[in-house]
């Protein structure tokens, strides 16, 4: 299983990929992977299947992977949000060493995310 073959990532990334070393591809792969499976992204058993947009975020998760944009181990989470009706008032704050979502991560989720699982609701009746 996988979104991309590690010939694949040598064609797309050139010299980027090969100044890995085997061990370092290696986790590169599995992060991408990882990366696109925790934002619910569908996986595919034959990496042939896989769509070129699926195909081309997992570039750019390595990309941002080596470029120490992605996995740096901070998010950026709400503490408190506040929202008021009359002259409209709106107030948003973030955990403390929490981070914005980059440019890369951004691009990357908008590629992932037609091909993300949907949530679905389940409504449960009451006997």
């Amino acid at each position: 299983m996988g979104f991309i073959t590690e010939q694949e990532a040598e064609q797309a990334l050139g010299d980027t990929w090969t100044s890995q070393t085997e061990s370092d591809k290696a986790r590169l792969l599995s992060q991408s992977e990882a990366y696109l499976l925790a934002r619910n992204v569908k996986p595919y058993d034959d990496p042939d299947d896989v769509p070129e947009a699926l195909k081309l975020a997992s570039y750019e998760i390595i990309k941002g992977i080596i470029n120490k944009q992605l996995y740096q181990g901070q998010v950026q989470e709400l503490k408190a949000k506040t929202v008021k009706g009359g002259s409209v008032e709106v107030s948003k704050t973030y955990q403390d060493g929490s981070v914005e979502v980059n440019a890369t991560e951004q691009y990357i989720l908008d590629l992932i995310k037609p091909y993300s699982k949907r949530s679905s609701v389940i409504y449960l009746k009451r006997m």
